[in-house]
């Protein structure tokens, strides 16, 4: 289908012709737009320090085009007006107008346009000759307007872009330093073994590597949660060995459980395997295993999935015997930077913002039950194609 034959604005400007509007529209067209000069910096002070050129830009142009396209019903005289109408909304791009200021002078223009058109014929416009100048008006502020959002995105997503890249680079930068860093408070604490010992010294450089380690992880998390904020790519998806992949992520964990008390159970049995995107789906799990381990001091951390004939599985879970999450946060708990009561946990709040971000490019759910004192379950369901 052509854009002429399915845009209806179109269709109603190639309905007929209306060479009387368009001669009225030329004859006043630069009496309207001085008129909408006025009107414009009266109703929109912020429009008031712009110059003459800045402000009316290419009005004058597009009241022209508008003029031949209501003249004639020839399709590519009214694709000059498609073509001419994007560069109101660029112009105003370029002097950091929003979208609603757009379609403020939009609207000045239209009144003031009838205004001058039904003065110079002087006589109101019939029904079809009032619907075939508003259809290009609308026209106009559509493509204007479409093209000002397109140009807008654009610029987000090179400025996200660029600043995904300066993290990746400040992360490669940061990872190599403090790794040569817990190299050296590796080696002064193998010194100060050797050296008979000093507690205190020793204390000191274990709580300096910790810090290094929740540094490194504060910063993979960032970059996580930008890289699957601005993911445009479809997930890939492959078999996935559930029971070997929750093995994996166990294993990752165990260390800092261990030291807590923390044990770790798997509820999945061996061979179970889905259809997904595994790089995805580890994200969700390390995150909600992760913080399991994190929070919890004691207790299990559980990882599950409950399974529907044939014995395929249908919703992860990961439970933990934690502290919970309170009733108020809940609503909150997969925003970014938004963290509750963390019992004295070092983070910034990325972790089930990255999992909930994961779990959407799966097309899955990610879903929340809380008990205060109690612990919480996380389940993620997945969808009907992955199964």
């Amino acid at each position: 289908m052509s854009l002429l034959a399915a845009n209806p604005l179109l269709a109603q400007l190639m309905h007929r012709p209306f060479p009387e509007v368009a001669e009225a529209l030329r004859a006043e067209a630069e009496a309207i737009t001085a008129a909408w000069d006025a009107v414009v910096r009266e109703a929109m002070p912020q429009m008031r320090h712009l110059t003459v050129i800045e402000l009316r830009d290419s009005t004058p142009q597009i009241l022209l085009a508008i003029a031949d396209a209501l003249a004639s019903d020839d399709p590519e005289v009214i694709r000059e007006l498609v073509h001419h109408a994007p560069a109101q909304g660029l112009s105003r791009l370029m002097l950091n107008f929003d979208v609603i200021e757009v379609m403020q002078e939009d609207r000045l223009l239209r009144a003031i346009t009838v205004q001058h058109i039904e003065g110079a014929l002087g006589r109101r416009m019939d029904e079809a000759e009032s619907a075939a100048l508003h259809a290009a008006i609308d026209l106009m502020l559509q493509r204007s307007v479409v093209a000002l959002v397109d140009k807008q995105k654009s610029q987000l997503r090179a400025a996200a872009e660029t600043e995904l890249k300066f993290l990746s680079y400040l992360s490669h930068d940061l990872n190599n330093h403090l790794a040569n860093v817990t190299l050296w408070l590796h080696a002064l604490g193998l010194n100060l073994k050797e050296a008979g010992g000093y507690p205190d010294a020793e204390a000191s450089l274990a709580s300096a590597a910790r810090s290094i380690r929740d540094t490194l992880a504060g910063t993979r998390r960032m970059l996580d949660h930008e890289r699957l904020r601005q993911a445009d790519e479809p997930a890939v998806y492959a078999p996935v060995d559930l029971h070997a992949l929750a093995t994996r992520i166990v294993a990752q964990f165990s260390p800092q459980a261990n030291a807590k008390g923390v044990m770790f159970a798997i509820d999945v049995r061996p061979g179970t395997r889905i259809t997904s995107d595994e790089n995805l789906l580890s994200l969700v799990l390390q995150n909600l295993v992760g913080n399991g381990a994190k929070y919890s001091s004691g207790g299990t951390v559980r990882i599950g999935c409950d399974a529907k004939p044939p014995a395929h599985c249908s919703v992860l879970w990961v439970s933990d015997q934690g502290p919970g999450i309170a009733p108020e946060a809940l609503g909150h708990i997969f925003e970014a930077f938004k963290r509750g009561n963390v019992h004295g946990q070092a983070g910034v709040g990325l972790g089930l913002a990255i999992a909930s971000q994961a779990a959407r490019l799966l097309g899955a759910e990610l879903s929340v039950k809380s008990t205060l004192g109690t612990g919480s379950t996380f389940q993620l369901s997945l969808p009907e194609p992955l199964r």
